[in-house]
Order: structure tokens, then sequence, then C-alpha cells
């Protein structure tokens, strides 16, 4: 493997622990540095699934085929890659972690749109208001089964500018997000999924419009003082990490790239889990281009605005469960992206040790028999879909 595809120890789904967050109080001084790591693991990774330079890197990828929806004039890309627990041992053993873990399955989803706002696609303001400036806001918006968010953590980068990836970054923002997740009530517990977000921006004038949004699990972030969702009683955590991409091209259009690994948790084997992740992660492109159409036509609404605060709960049970492709979490799909496997009912294995961390994500002593047949039975389903 090349020097710029070597992997890293960040971008993982093992994630990081609390204490190897920034202080609370870290400066320049101590933040350029750490999201100067985290830009290095993650740029070369995703570049890898739809390379700028070299198109030969691609072949670490397979691509699963193309994927279509009344709500998305772009076709939509689902490509795969795994990495395996040979090589997370090795990144493993080089970076001091010490663990037992599994393989690492990677699902990608890969569309190319207009600039414009209209039915069926976006403009480049829409997708940069929604996803780098209002991520978390947005993903609530548009994904049904997200109950609750909240912004657990935020540290201030004023100041920081970088080089990386031959390109100029700014515009930094790194906080901790907290998301629940609706995965199958009554049967099913509820997953509740705390992240660390970085993102960033290319320069302006320095080279095409160009954004990323790094997330990365933070399995223990119940012990920090900042939490809120992750230490609500019988919270059930669960992981993903995902690296977003959104640029465009030179012809004008804009490429929308994301990629992601996650373990909810629960009882329902990776493996399966895994098969499942691939059959959902290109979903959300049509749930965003179909939320955003709607948010055009209502008269006075921004694009990018989210339910009331407190009323995200009530509405959301209001309706049909969906997938959230970002973390692999689903239940049942809704009418406009209802037809590819859907499984994952909280779709996990057992106890997963956390890779980087060795701490566990546990699961839920009370997930009885009827949760374990559940599972299998979605999860028997969506396998027999994809």
């Amino acid at each position: 493997m090349s020097a710029e595809n070597e992997l890293g120890p960040l971008v993982r789904r093992w994630g990081l622990l609390v204490k190897q967050l920034p202080s609370a109080t870290a400066g320049i001084d101590e933040l350029k540095p750490f999201v100067t790591s985290i830009l290095k693991e993650a740029l070369p990774f995703i570049d890898s699934a739809a390379p700028k330079v070299s198109p030969d890197t691609k072949k670490l990828w397979k691509s699963k085929g193309a994927k279509s929806s009344p709500e998305s004039t772009a076709k939509v890309e689902v490509l795969e890659r795994v990495i395996s627990a040979k090589e997370l041992q090795a990144v493993a053993s080089k970076h001091g972690v010490k663990a037992e873990f599994d393989e690492e399955t990677w699902a990608a989803r890969l569309s190319v749109h207009e600039d414009v706002a209209k039915k069926g696609t976006a403009s480049w303001d829409e997708f940069d208001r929604s996803f780098r400036l209002e991520h978390g806001k947005t993903e609530m918006a548009f994904t049904p089964n997200v109950i609750g968010a909240n912004e657990a953590q935020r540290w201030d980068c004023a100041g920081i500018e970088l080089e990386e990836a031959g390109q100029s970054w700014d515009s930094f923002s790194l906080v901790v997000e907290e998301m629940r997740h609706k995965v199958g009530r009554p049967v099913l517990k509820d997953r509740t999924f705390p992240v660390l977000q970085l993102s960033c921006a290319v320069k302006e004038s320095t080279g095409a419009p160009e954004f990323v949004i790094v997330s990365i699990p933070v399995p223990d972030f119940a012990t920090s003082d900042k939490a809120s969702l992750s230490k609500e009683k019988g919270a059930q955590i669960a992981l993903y990490v995902s690296i977003e991409r959104i640029r465009k091209l030179e012809d004008g259009k804009i490429e929308w790239l994301l990629g992601t690994a996650s373990d909810a948790a629960g009882v329902l084997p990776l493996w399966i889990q895994d098969i499942a992740l691939l059959g959902i992660v290109w979903k959300d492109v049509p749930l965003f281009l179909g939320w955003i159409a709607k948010e055009r036509g209502n008269a006075g609404t921004n694009a990018s605005s989210a339910p009331p605060a407190g009323a995200g709960s009530d509405a959301k049970e209001q309706t049909e469960q969906s997938p959230d492709p970002t973390t692999g979490v689903a239940a049942e799909p809704t009418a406009a992206v209802s037809d590819a496997a859907v499984v994952e009912d909280s779709v996990p294995k057992e106890a997963a040790p956390e890779l980087s961390t060795g701490a566990e994500t546990s699961k839920a002593p009370e997930e009885s028999k009827s949760e374990t047949k559940a599972e299998a039975a979605e999860g028997s389903e969506a396998t027999a879909k994809v």
C-alpha cells in the first residue's frame, strides 16, 4: 500500500476515547495538529473512492452497482471497501492499540448533481448550508428516524488554516454531536451515536469549491460532563465513522461522495449489518433531495431549517421510519425510497471491542430473545433483497 493510501488509527470505526479529544480550552496550538492528523487520514482515504488524479486508486473499492429514485435526477453509485482484520491489526500494532477486532467494511455512495435549486437536484449554496454549516439540523430534518440531536461540545477553531493534499483549507469546525435514532420500537432500543465531527472547506480563491465532513465515534462519551443523550438512562451507544466530500467539478456540476462503516451494537452479527449497509447507504441522496424540494416550496421557510426544538420526537413518531444511510441504522423505509434491503433493526453485533481504545460497546442486557429473533428475521429478509 502506497504511503498516501496508508491506513491510520484515527478515522476508524473503533473511534476515539474522551481522553484523546482536545482539552475543552484548547487553543490553535493544540487544535491545528489534531485536525491536521485527521485530514491526513481522511482525505486520501475518501479520494480513493473517487480519485481526482489517479484512477488506479479506485481499484481499492468494488462497485456494487447504481441506484435510482424519482427524487433524484442523478443515479447513485454504490461502492464497497473491506479493511481486513490483518490490516487493522497492523495499524493497531504500529500505533500502540491493543484490541481484538473484525474486518471493517466501508460502504460508499457517489453521485453527481446539477448546481441548480430545482426538483431532483440542489444548488451549491443549498449543499453548503445544509451539510457544512448546519449538518446536525439538516440530518435531523430529512432523516425520519433521527429523533434527537445535541451539540454537546464545540471548540474554537478560528484562525486555523493549513495545507493538506495539495490544497489550502480553512473554515474549520470541530464539535461533538450526539444523535439518537429510532430503530424498531417497542421491541428494539433506540441507538445513540456520539461522534466527533470535523468540517472544513477549501480556502476561497485557492481552488475549486470543496468541503469535507469527518465523523469519528466517541464510544465512552457518556463519561464526559458534556454528554447529554449519551448518558441518559438506558442509552444504547452505537458507532459509525464517515467521511463526506462535496465539491464542484470542472463542468460546474456537484460531486457528492460519502463513505461510512458502522456497528449498531446489538445482537445482529456484524457481517449482516455490513450487507444491509450496502443496501441503504445510497438512500440519503433521495431523502435529502426530496426534503430540500419541499423546503423550497414552503414560502418563508429557510432551506436548511429543522423542526422546532422539542418537537422532533413527537413529529417523527408520526412518520414511517426510514434508514439512516450515514450510520447504517434502519427500520422500515419511506415510500420514496422503499425498495432495497432494509434490515437493520439495530443492526449489530455482540459487544464490539473498541479497536483503538479497548473499550466495549456493550449489548444492553435487557435485549431479549425476542429482539434477537426480530433482528434475525429482518436481517434474513434484507440479505435476500441485497
